[in-house]
């Protein structure tokens, strides 16, 4: 259980490491990028999952600080069935933007594979901080090397 909890807590170290150094040789935008969040659940199994949750934590707030960006991969499906979503909606609720792709409800077709839908969240300038989100939505078309996006209805 420590080794799991310590190996976390070493990654993040190594991250933040990582990200004070380039902040010293580089003036451009930094990205932290976590390919799979989920598989940091599954590998803390047995120990507190709360260490993950600490780790999302504090990668949100090493981006702040360092005026870096954070870009976590989450597959929602393995948390679909969980007794305890608080992982996967504090991921949302941390987040400046959420990507979520699905298949299509209306089900399968041939010139589109699925839907994209993008929330930007944001704080508008309005001097009062008041909030406003961006919810937009996009269907997509997977080919052989890459992936044509669209506003539905208006594939060409």
């Amino acid at each position: 259980m420590e080794d799991n909890v310590s190996a976390v807590a070493k990654l993040f170290r190594e991250i933040q490491e990582t990200v004070r150094k380039l902040q010293s040789v580089t003036s451009g935008n930094i990205t932290v990028m976590v390919d799979d969040m989920s598989l940091l659940e599954i590998a803390t199994t047995g120990s507190n999952s709360d260490h993950v949750l600490d780790f999302l934590h504090y990668c949100h707030t090493l981006s702040s600080e360092s005026n870096c960006s954070l870009v976590i991969l989450n597959h929602e499906d393995i948390y679909a069935s969980m007794e305890r979503p608080a992982f996967l909606l504090q991921m949302v609720c941390l987040a400046d933007v959420v990507i979520k792709a699905e298949p299509l409800a209306s089900g399968l077709a041939n010139d589109v594979h699925g839907q994209l839908t993008v929330l930007n969240k944001g704080i508008s300038n309005s001097g009062r901080g008041s909030s406003r989100n961006k919810l937009q939505n996009f269907q997509f078309r997977i080919k052989e090397n890459g992936i044509d996006y669209f506003y539905p209805g208006c594939r060409s």
